[in-house]
């Protein structure tokens, strides 16, 4: 199973996925620096990035993730939080762009 990154340059970088991993850990990983200083609870905003597909696989947005987006700059219908977004196998192929 993959996710593409859309590096903020503009370029893709195509990486591999286990089930139950968030996008912010596949992101570190693959040396995808994502401003996490919160280490993943989901408080700080500073993950945001942009979903460009399959909006309805992903799962619902949580009370918390809403009020922490409602503090970032920039955000759009596609914008969700990458320690939020946890990965599943309806996933795969599933685009995110830096921001």
């Amino acid at each position: 199973m993959n996710v593409t990154f859309v590096l903020k340059d503009g370029t893709k970088k195509i990486v591999g996925f286990k089930e139950c991993q968030t996008v912010l850990q596949v992101a570190e990983e693959n040396g995808i620096k994502l401003n996490s200083n919160c280490e993943g609870f989901g408080v700080c905003g500073g993950c945001h990035v942009k979903i460009e597909n399959l909006l309805n696989e992903l799962p619902e947005i949580s009370e918390k993730e809403d009020d922490t987006l409602d503090r970032v700059s920039g955000v759009g219908m596609n914008s969700r939080l990458a320690c939020q977004v946890v990965l599943s196998s309806s996933l795969d192929g599933l685009i995110v762009k830096l921001v």
